[in-house]
């Protein structure tokens, strides 16, 4: 078993991408092909260019009996650790160099050709580069020491005549061969600007007769390089870049990104490296699951593929090595999701790190948009949005509103919304909490994180958020019902609970309009928060937000914020709940630490401490449980408002 996918080109025989009838036919055009001839192999960085070209010279060179010799130039060596001019000219020198050695010239012939290249540098390039760059290219060929450099009528036209005798020298040298393929790969690696200059050398000196160039560039590339010239394109002027791209490319091959098969790439892929075992790759609802999530994210990019499957590589072995029959459980129980959410990191990390701090993504509402200060819809654009399947609900709303502050995220608004709301119908289905289950789940993905928590990177070594968060439970509920549930007494007919068992980032909680032994009443259900632990490298922090229901969970009850009759008491439980918290110092406000809206209100406070024994200890679980008592008889005076629902 491999640990993980080689990010190199495909070999020859290798198809899994369904690359093979392209790879056939553009092999059959070359092999009859009337040289001069330069062919562009279009596609974004990693889309499998070289992987292509790999196959074209298996078969064109280096199959018995092949038609062609075959050169082989990456730009990207030849340009390393070299100033652009450098750059161009070792590049010119790496292709003649190739050619001379098929053509098997001697030393005073390789003497000639480098006077040629003095001579087209000197006479040809020299004003085009100190013009370009400032040098003097003529200088930079002196180490070469090439002294019978003639004066000639024309510096192109000399070497070209050089090359072309090289050329056939070499051919005659090779029977039964029809030209030279030159294979020029990662002219989208180099500085656009350079990759345009290599490209007018290449069609002003190896313009020549049994030559075909095959090079692996984009046009996106080229508008680039192109801009310096004619700066940047417009609808005014795109044709002067597309007129360049046509005068030096005669046939353009665009990679068929669209037409590969990533479903057995990935579930080969996922079975070589154990993320799936044998029964699971031959499950089709589990693969299919899989491969849309592929594709709705990093897509049909090979590059991109390999680099999500080496996430997922190691997030197993670590796995695998960590004593948690949870991790386990939930690693078996959900590779779907878990494949979904680091495809999420890989892709969108933006809308990953979203999911790490509200993990109840179907619940994003108002509180979402202010924490992370999300721009206002348009006008008009709410009623747009409600009649499209991706974002005619609340948090999908949001979604797309926290898309709109990015633009390579709001571009793909509509593809991160269809992945969101397959995990959620997911998890609905197997009546588990969403927010719970992306929670327990996000541990696993995090340690391939390229971002961590802010929060996190400079606390203490030993602070582990999960013990703090169920010490805290412990300590302020401190009793434990049967059936996982903690449970405290708040007095004055109030109480708390928790049925979580697994921490993570928060330890949420639920408090009621009731003593202990009524709790069975959804007209009892009063507010649920939850608290969130943080460091910031100077001082601990507890967290604390919550969400007071007008409606009730199980919308047996609504109350109607806007009355006239409840204002009074509105305004008493909003100033009650900024008192609750000032046994711990700290200040609290109408308009920041609280608000409503149409159905429900929310709330949030934080409270500093000190260390592990001052967050158990002490008083500071008593004050805790006192604040919460506060907060909870603020709030039950206005369950008298709950008004029964008609269904």
């Amino acid at each position: 078993m491999k640990s993980n996918v080689v990010d190199q080109p495909a070999k020859a025989e290798g198809d899994r991408l369904n690359m093979k009838a392209y790879a056939a036919a553009l092999t059959d055009f070359v092999k009859e092909a009337e040289a001069p001839l330069t062919i562009a192999l279009q596609g974004e960085w990693g889309s499998g260019k070289t992987s292509l070209m790999n196959s074209l010279k298996a078969s064109l060179v280096d199959a018995p009996d092949a038609p062609y010799l075959g050169i082989w130039i990456n730009t990207w060596q030849y340009a390393l650790m070299s100033n652009p001019e450098e750059a161009i000219l070792n590049i010119l020198m790496g292709i003649s160099g190739q050619v001379s050695v098929f053509a098997k010239t001697s030393a005073e012939d390789r003497k000639r050709f480098l006077g040629k290249l003095a001579t087209f540098a000197g006479s040809a390039c020299s004003q085009f580069f100190a013009k370009q760059f400032g040098v003097d290219f003529k200088k930079n060929i002196e180490e070469w020491n090439a002294p019978d450099a003639e004066t000639a009528k024309s510096g192109v036209e000399n070497l070209k005549s050089e090359l072309a005798s090289a050329v056939k020298k070499a051919l005659e040298n090779a029977k039964g061969k029809r030209g030279f393929l030159f294979f020029i790969d990662d002219l989208d690696r180099i500085d656009p600007p350079v990759a345009v200059q290599i490209l007018e050398l290449l069609k002003n000196v190896f313009d020549l007769e049994n030559c075909i160039f095959i090079l692996a560039i984009d046009y996106g590339v080229v508008v680039k390089g192109l801009k310096p010239k004619f700066g940047a394109m417009t609808p005014e002027n795109e044709r002067e870049f597309r007129s360049f791209f046509d005068k030096i490319i005669q046939l353009p091959f665009a990679m068929p990104v669209n037409s590969y098969k990533i479903d057995d790439f990935l579930m080969d892929s996922l079975a070589g490296i154990g993320y799936l075992d044998a029964k699971e790759k031959n499950d089709s609802p589990l693969c299919e699951a899989i491969t849309f999530y592929a594709l709705q994210s990093v897509g049909r990019n090979p590059r991109s593929l390999k680099r999500l499957i080496n996430y997922l590589s190691l997030i197993r072995l670590l796995i695998e090595r960590t004593p948690s029959q949870e991790d386990d459980s939930d690693f078996k129980a959900w590779k779907d999701i878990l494949f979904a959410l680091v495809s999420l990191q890989v892709q969108y990390p933006k809308v990953y790190e979203a999911l790490l701090a509200e993990p109840d993504f179907p619940s994003w509402n108002e509180t979402f948009e202010q924490k992370w200060r999300l721009p206002a819809l348009e006008e008009g654009e709410k009623g747009k949005l409600d009649k499209m399947e991706e974002f005619d609900e609340s948090w999908e709303q949001m979604l797309f509103r926290f898309c709109r502050r990015d633009t390579f995220l709001e571009a793909r608004a509509i593809n991160i919304s269809r992945i969101l709301n397959r995990i959620k119908a997911r998890i609905v289905g197997t009546k588990q909490p969403v927010g719970d289950t992306i929670e327990w789940l996000s541990r696993l993905s995090a340690v391939t994180s390229v971002k961590s928590d802010p929060e996190q990177t400079i606390a203490p070594e030993d602070f582990n958020k999960s013990n703090y968060l169920k010490a805290l439970r412990d300590h302020t509920l401190g009793m434990e019902w049967p059936d996982d549930c903690w449970c405290a007494d708040l007095g004055n007919g109030k109480a708390i609970t928790s049925v979580q068992k697994r921490f993570q980032s928060n330890f949420a909680c639920v408090l009621w309009n009731a003593p202990l032994s009524g709790l069975s009443e959804n007209r009892n259900y009063l507010l649920s928060f939850s608290f969130h632990i943080f460091h910031d490298g100077q001082s601990f922090q507890l967290k604390m937000q919550g969400e007071f229901y007008g409606n009730t969970p199980q919308e047996s009850f609504r109350i109607d914020f806007a009355s006239d009759a409840i204002q009074a008491d509105l305004a008493a439980a909003e100033a009650a709940f900024c008192a609750a918290w000032s046994p711990f110092g700290i200040s609290t406000a109408v308009g920041k630490n609280i608000g409503h809206w149409d159905a429900n209100m929310w709330w949030n406070a934080t409270v500093p401490f000190k260390d592990w024994d001052g967050l158990i200890k002490g008083d500071f679980p008593k004050k805790l449980r006192a604040s919460l008592a506060a907060v909870a008889e603020a709030f039950a005076s206005l369950v008298k408002y709950r008004a029964p629902v008609n269904r």
